[in-house]
């Protein structure tokens, strides 16, 4: 028996799946976040961004409508291993009081739903 096709070669086509896999998993749960933010200034809204690596902890951005996604397609694009660490964050100082359903508008908090959310739909 002899494999058809190099091994190398399907490794590195299960590599890519998974990296695009994982992509499509973050930019979802990066828009369900924005999705369920509280808006009143945006600023809770525009605040959230992706890293990879390790989590920034000084970054506040301020991003317009769809520049989240676009940096962290961005970022994500460029390192195309799978496997990568990958943090999704805001740091923007009343972001934890709104994730303990501070807001009328996020009663069950912002990363706790994104988090349902993208579990329900990658789930299987």
């Amino acid at each position: 028996m002899s494999w058809s096709r190099s091994l190398s070669g399907f490794a590195r086509e299960v590599e890519g799946a998974l990296s695009n896999r994982q992509r499509e998993m973050v930019i979802f749960a990066l828009q369900q976040l924005i999705l369920h933010s509280p808006f009143s200034t945006g600023a809770y809204r525009g605040s959230h961004f992706v890293t990879v690596g390790s989590p920034d902890t000084a970054s506040v951005p301020n991003n317009a409508p769809g520049e989240a996604e676009r940096q962290a397609e961005m970022m994500l694009s460029a390192d195309s291993q799978p496997f990568k660490l990958v943090f999704i964050q805001s740091n923007i100082i009343y972001g934890e009081v709104l994730e303990r359903g501070s807001s009328q508008q996020a009663p069950s908090g912002v990363y706790a739903v994104a988090e349902n959310s993208t579990k329900e739909r990658f789930s299987r």
